[in-house]
């Protein structure tokens, strides 16, 4: 009892706090839950309005002629024209509907106010706009989420509705856009967390008006809750006449919702009286086993541990290690043994790598230095060429051979293998210099550099192989009017070399980014070079990838990450 009682009596205490602290347990775990399932609608409804986004940049700001159209609709043709449009904008079970301000009094042929999607008019002075029209035409070109009657007693909808300012004058409104049924896609966020039986999720928006339910709670909320209202998030626990609940609520500021669980608090904890109890039995079962087995380990373990203990004290790494032959058992103690002996040797063969290795770096650090001779003595010669170029008015043949200069310099970089991303410029735009000589008046060469990206390393000469393809097998042919762009830009999972061209021949991208894994095919052979040495470099999510240009031409991509030198 002196040895068994006070484990009881913690395991007593540790069951009765238990059960207390379950309860804030299962209503955090709940609360996670809930802004995670918050975030996935919110991604849903972010997508919905980069949808309206876009379309109103293509049809409304971009496009002039677009706009035009939009603004002077009044035939048959006009109107299915424009219902073909959002209907295919439509595609993923919601539905848009655009009503643009019927300034001039246009007279559609046909009556479109019976119309549940597509194009509609309304009166310039909005008198025909339901209430939700006439608050998001003061919203200013924001969107907002609404619950939305419909007609002829069908059930309201959630809807997303931005108003269309007038691309020449910001302060004046032409026009709705709404996206309706948008219930179809947020249930399927909603179901995707599976909630115990009774239990059901609501989202309310800013107003505090319900848009949604999904679940199996028969109680309805038609209000955010009042321990909720004002708060960002938490959670709670609530007991009434038909039971205890839990309720979880998370409020968003992106579109303004709220989120709400609302699950029976029985359906979670369960049987969670006789649980303890049974478990304080289990307990004093098990420790009693543990007492014996105590015993057991104490003879079974620490003699061995301590051996094994001696063993590595005596160990020195390169130091033949003598052992006792007799230690060698066949239980973990034996496993762990051998474990043991084999990392040893594998420290021993280190260790004399390590030896070999520094012998052999040293060699090859003399190998480099006798090898820069040559390149030096290359590298003043047409330092004196270039300046007897210049001495003698020839500036043309002064900047090619200082540009053939800079081309071998970089190429070269003393053995390095590894540049910046600026030193690969200058060595691609050296190389594009005399390629323009050579080939004057057919092509241009734009650059659009991130100069913040300069500093960061790349493999050398992986862009000059791309810009010689775009130059012999894109523009080289076209008379005058061939471009190639050179870009860099950043983003989140690294840094993109682009090299793009508008060459008239036409090239199949797949079969380029094919040619980049094949092993036996000599063609190609400059490109599949860049795209494994960056791989070599940088690991099997990087390398070089060919697309299609828009319009004619083609793209050749590198992707690195942001690795320092």
């Amino acid at each position: 009892m002196f040895i068994v009682g006070p484990f009881l009596a913690i395991a007593w205490i540790s069951m009765k706090t238990a059960s207390d602290s379950m309860l804030d347990e299962v209503g955090r775990t709940t609360l996670q839950l809930a802004e995670q399932n918050h975030i996935t609608l919110e991604k849903s409804l972010s997508a919905v309005n980069g949808r309206t986004v876009t379309l109103l940049d293509n049809h409304f700001f971009s496009d002039p002629a677009q706009y035009r159209f939009w603004t002077r609709i009044e035939t048959l043709g006009d109107i299915r024209a424009a219902d073909a449009v959002l209907d295919r904008w439509s595609s993923d079970g919601s539905e848009y509907t655009l009503y643009m301000k019927n300034e001039e009094g246009r007279a559609p042929p046909v009556d479109l106010s019976y119309k549940s999607a597509g194009f509609k008019y309304y009166r310039a002075d909005a008198g025909d706009l339901p209430d939700w029209g006439k608050e998001a035409l003061e919203e200013g070109g924001a969107g907002t989420l609404r619950l939305i009657p419909q007609a002829f007693g069908n059930p309201s909808t959630v809807g997303y509705v931005r108003s269309i300012l007038n691309p020449e004058n910001y302060d004046e409104t032409i026009g709705l856009l709404v996206v309706t049924k948008l219930e179809v896609l947020l249930t399927r966020d909603l179901v995707s967390v599976l909630l115990p039986e009774g239990a059901a999720t609501y989202v309310f928006d800013g107003r505090g008006e319900l848009l949604m339910k999904a679940g199996t709670q028969s109680e309805a909320l038609e209000a955010v809750p009042g321990a909720a209202a004002g708060r960002e998030a938490g959670y709670y626990f609530e007991t009434g006449g038909a039971g205890s609940w839990l309720y979880a609520f998370s409020r968003r500021s992106a579109f303004d919702t709220t989120l709400v669980y609302k699950i029976p608090l029985d359906a979670i904890t369960g049987n969670r009286t006789a649980y303890p109890w049974a478990l304080l039995a289990v307990a004093a079962v098990y420790l009693a086993f543990v007492l014996l087995f105590v015993l057991y380990l104490l003879r079974l373990i620490v003699k061995p541990v301590l051996r094994l203990v001696n063993v590595t004290k005596i160990y020195e790494p390169g130091q033949p290690l003598h052992t006792d032959g007799d230690f060698r058992r066949t239980d973990e103690f034996g496993l762990l043994y051998g474990a043991f002996l084999k990392m040893t040797r594998r420290l021993d063969q280190s260790v004399q790598e390590n030896y070999v290795m520094k012998i052999k770096q040293k060699e090859s650090e003399l190998a480099a230095l006798h090898s820069q001779i040559t390149p030096h003595l290359l590298y003043n010669t047409l330092d004196s060429i270039y300046w007897y170029a210049l001495d003698s008015g020839n500036q043309d043949v002064g900047e090619m051979v200082k540009d053939l200069s800079k081309l071998l310099r970089i190429g070269l970089s003393k053995g390095k293998t590894v540049i910046t991303v600026g030193e690969e410029l200058e060595h691609v735009g050296a190389y594009c210099r005399l390629q323009m000589k050579r080939y004057p008046n057919r092509f241009q060469v734009h650059w659009d550099v991130d100069d913040s990206l300069a500093g960061y390393a790349a493999p050398k000469v992986i862009l000059q192989p791309l810009v010689e393809n775009a130059i012999f097998h894109g523009v080289s042919g076209m008379d005058g009017e061939g471009e190639i762009w050179v870009r860099t830009r950043s983003a989140e999972d690294g840094i993109r070399l682009v090299v793009e061209d508008n060459g008239f021949l036409p090239v199949d991208p797949e079969r380029l980014n094919r040619s980049l894994e094949e092993e036996t095919s000599d063609k190609g052979y400059g490109i599949r070079n860049v795209h494994r040495r960056v791989r070599l470099h940088f690991g099997e999510g990087y390398g070089l990838r060919f697309a299609s240009r828009e319009g004619v031409g083609l793209v050749a991509e590198i992707r690195i990450p942001y690795s320092d030198r």
